[in-house]
């Protein structure tokens, strides 16, 4: 089905596209032939969105087929048509017609900060792309050298940070605190792969907070993304397979997506209320060099296998348990049943896999803590 080529032999599958008087008459043919078409009304919510991209890709077809010299005064006509058609209530910002050229605003520095925007990414940041690290592709560690000179905020997940890995970006991450830039990382002790120097260095001399999983039995972290917040609305990330290393930045076999506000910008909305819920989780705890530096060394050297054999301290079970969100609610439950109400007789009622039996353990580890006369029964 299509709208510049005209008639097309059907395909069947899935759509998602708007349907026209010409798809329409399309469609009444096929259904006579015996086809079926499913079809349902878009909803209120997602239809500015889909009739513009219908639009515009209408629009992109027209302006490829135009001489250059006649695309802006045809993309203002349509702009001027906009603005006659649009009911003062419907109008929210004036339509303003394009600069001959054209030409667009690349970036805009405080004569109080020389140098902020020497250099931006050489992927427009309203567009999506794949960097793929290859020799004639560009690399991600250029990019996000950009990327980090340009951004207001920057977060970062990763499964392990290495010392080359920040010694590609160093530079980047210097500008970046001498600007105030705040930096978050969330990283794990998965495979010992993080190098503690690594993580010393993006506390004391970057300025970043940093926050770590030390959980060894489980990769419960395996994503590599970037997020860069920007105070004129243009935000991107980087969504893929590199960790901050050296390798995955310069030249492995990485494949990240670059992803933009303007593009994609549910998906960076979605990007940031994630690490912000996992940023707000207890199993990721933030990491002071002076204080869980030698907690650090040794979940990484566990995680790692190099758990050196001099070591004779005898740990019966390894585990440090804490509860889920879930977990925690309903053990506040059962805390207010017996301190408020006076009820020492309760029944948990959870799902299969829930983690009853260590809530049980973890309530019964508070009353033991609580109790004046020993451990109860």
């Amino acid at each position: 089905m299509g709208e510049a080529g005209g008639s097309a032999q059907p395909v069947a599958g899935v759509y998602e596209q708007l349907i026209t008087d010409r798809v329409h008459g399309e469609l009444e043919q096929l259904e006579a032939a015996g086809w079926k078409a499913v079809d349902a009304e878009v909803s209120a919510e997602s239809s500015p969105h889909v009739l513009a991209r219908h639009i515009g890709d209408m629009v992109a077809r027209r302006l490829t087929q135009l001489p250059a010299d006649r695309r802006v005064p045809f993309a203002n006509r349509i702009l001027e048509s906009l603005a006659a058609g649009a009911c003062d209530q419907a109008a929210d910002e004036p339509v303003s017609s394009i600069v001959e050229g054209p030409r667009q605003l690349l970036a805009l520095a405080e004569r109080e900060a020389p140098g902020a925007y020497a250099i931006r990414p050489l992927t427009p940041l309203s567009e999506t792309s794949l960097l793929t690290n290859s020799p004639e592709d560009l690399s991600l560690g250029s990019e996000l050298r950009a990327e980090l000179a340009t951004a207001d905020r920057i977060d970062l997940l990763c499964a392990f940070v290495k010392w080359y890995g920040i010694r590609v970006l160093e530079d980047s991450l210097r500008a970046a605190k001498e600007r105030g830039v705040p930096i978050r990382v969330i990283t794990t002790t998965y495979m010992g792969a993080t190098d503690r120097h690594a993580l010393d260095r993006l506390v004391r001399d970057f300025g970043a907070t940093v926050k770590v999983n030390y959980e060894i039995r489980s990769t419960r972290l395996h994503a590599k993304a970037w997020l860069f917040r920007r105070r004129t609305g243009f935000d991107t990330a980087y969504v893929g397979s590199s960790n901050l290393s050296r390798a995955a930045l310069l030249d492995g076999l990485e494949w990240n997506v670059r992803l933009s506000s303007v593009a994609t910008p549910a998906v960076l909305d979605k990007f940031e209320a994630t690490f912000d819920a996992y940023w707000n989780d207890t199993a990721f705890e933030t990491y002071d060099p002076d204080l869980h530096g030698e907690r650090l060394d040794g979940a990484l050297a566990q995680a790692g296998g190099t758990t050196p054999t001099t070591d004779l301290r005898i740990n019966l079970s390894g585990l440090e348990v804490r509860p889920f969100p879930h977990q925690r609610d309903m053990l506040e439950r059962l805390s207010v049943e017996r301190e408020l109400r006076g009820r020492h007789r309760n029944l948990l009622v959870a799902a299969t896999g829930t983690g009853k039996t260590v809530m049980a353990a973890l309530d019964y580890r508070r009353l033991c803590k609580e109790s004046a006369g020993g451990r109860p029964r």
